[in-house]
């Protein structure tokens, strides 16, 4: 869990919380990019958010989007509901990597078939840039550990280091 997960996680209802961050200087353009592959690990989900729903929201964007959450357990998935909406999206596709839940069965039906377990790696990063339906730009926002493996592997996947950006 990273440092801002271990912080959200002792919040109790009704809390004030001031929020700062992330920090970095992605601005978004409408059809920028052929598709954004989203690759967040717990809080990190935080900056996707708006970058997606401008997306979604505006129907002359025809960007794709790929976003990858990776948390520890199916409830720990961060706007679950959210999220489901935008994969109704005819170019959002929403995937999950889940570190310490390994059964498929247990999962609700929708999300069985998008799930994966264990860490997000090199060889899921491979697979993920290779099913992108146009030339992707990568988004990773986690922990500096996250953000440093996942930076690697999008290297190795093929991609050079102005097709990403790290939060």
């Amino acid at each position: 869990m990273g440092l801002m997960s271990r912080y959200v996680e002792s919040w109790r209802a009704g809390a004030i919380a001031f929020w700062r961050g992330p920090f970095g200087d992605f601005f978004y353009k409408p059809n920028q990019y052929g598709e954004l592959l989203m690759l967040a690990a717990g809080t990190g989900l935080a900056p996707m958010v708006p970058i997606l729903q401008s997306i979604t929201d505006n129907e002359d964007d025809e960007t794709f989007v790929t976003l990858v959450g990776c948390f520890k357990t199916f409830e720990s998935i961060y706007l679950k509901t959210f999220l489901q909406e935008q994969a109704r999206f005819w170019n959002v596709r929403t995937f999950f990597v889940l570190s310490q839940e390994s059964s498929p069965e247990q999962l609700p039906w929708s999300y069985q078939e998008k799930t994966r377990f264990g860490h997000l790696g090199q060889d899921l990063i491979k697979e993920l840039v290779s099913c992108c339906r146009r030339k992707p730009f990568a988004l990773v926002c986690g922990s500096a550990e996250f953000t440093k493996d996942i930076a690697r592997c999008l290297l190795c996947a093929g991609l050079t280091e102005d097709s990403y950006f790290l939060f």
